[in-house]
């Protein structure tokens, strides 16, 4: 079996992806998919689902925001759609998902598969298999918890599958997931915006190209030239913006960007406010 200890190459590799999200970090999907895809890479997996939640340490856990990648490798939505409703009525349902909020209280950030929490014959009997990870067609899957930085009931959790007929994951994928997952967390909130702070993404494309103008520089003649559109366009454009993202002037805006840390790749100047797959 492969030793459990991470590696040079894996640590680089984690460090390096950090950097890349920071790039896209005024954008909660966006860096959470590069995250997911890369991450993904490095354990081995064909599927990657996460996001965050409230109250998971309670044992009541609510959705605060979602992304996910893979779904191109031929997998299909409906069971994830399906767990996203079975969280809702019955928590339960999750052995996995209550463990992990009973492990945040000693073990904050461990990286375990399902075969950790459950036996596997209960675990295959059991409705999480049966009616989620059957439906999507993975197996074997590897999770992660840890809280969000001054918030103690608040996680951001990466949950990250294999296609069934793959085996399971090993001891030092787990510890390549906990590292990779404890580095990235200590930019969530600041560098890495989370899914309820405002972003470029919640505002409509003509507004985001503002926006980026705005961020290079331009004054409003100049995003009028730009963009093909009156000054007065421009001026109410750059009130929404203001409103959105609580600031008064230009000044506070670009402030605001660099107090974040946020990158210059502006992925959400796509039409779809995203950055490309």
């Amino acid at each position: 079996m492969p030793s459990a200890a991470v590696r040079l190459r894996d640590l680089r590799a984690v460090y390096e992806l950090t950097h890349e999200c920071r790039d896209l970090g005024d954008d909660p999907i966006a860096w959470r998919k590069h995250w997911f895809s890369k991450i993904a890479a490095l354990v081995g997996a064909d599927l990657a689902l996460g996001g965050e939640l409230t109250g998971l340490k309670a044992g009541t856990p609510r959705e605060l925001g979602t992304a996910d990648w893979g779904w191109d490798n031929g997998f299909n939505r409906a069971g994830w759609r399906r767990a996203l409703e079975l969280m809702k009525t019955d928590p339960a349902y999750s052995p996995m998902l209550l463990e992990c909020g009973v492990r945040l209280q000693s073990q904050d950030g461990v990286a375990l598969s399902a075969t950790d929490f459950v036996d596997e014959r209960q675990w295959l009997r059991g409705i999480e298999y049966q009616e989620v990870y059957r439906p999507i067609g993975v197996h074997h899957s590897l999770w992660c918890c840890k809280c969000v930085p001054g918030k103690t009931n608040e996680t951001n959790g990466a949950f990250f599958c294999r296609a069934a007929g793959r085996r399971n994951f090993n001891d030092r994928e787990k510890a390549i997931l906990a590292e990779a997952h404890s580095t990235i967390m200590a930019f969530v909130g600041g560098a890495l915006t989370r899914f309820d702070a405002p972003s470029p993404v919640d505002l409509a494309p003509r507004v985001r190209g503002v926006l980026r103008c705005l961020l290079e520089g331009d004054s409003d003649k100049q995003v009028a030239a730009r963009l093909g559109i009156s000054k007065y366009t421009v001026n109410q454009y750059v009130k929404v913006i203001f409103t959105h993202f609580g600031v008064t002037t230009r000044a506070e805006l670009l402030a605001r960007w660099i107090r974040r840390g946020w990158g210059t790749g502006f992925a959400w100047a796509n039409d779809d406010g995203h950055a490309p797959k």
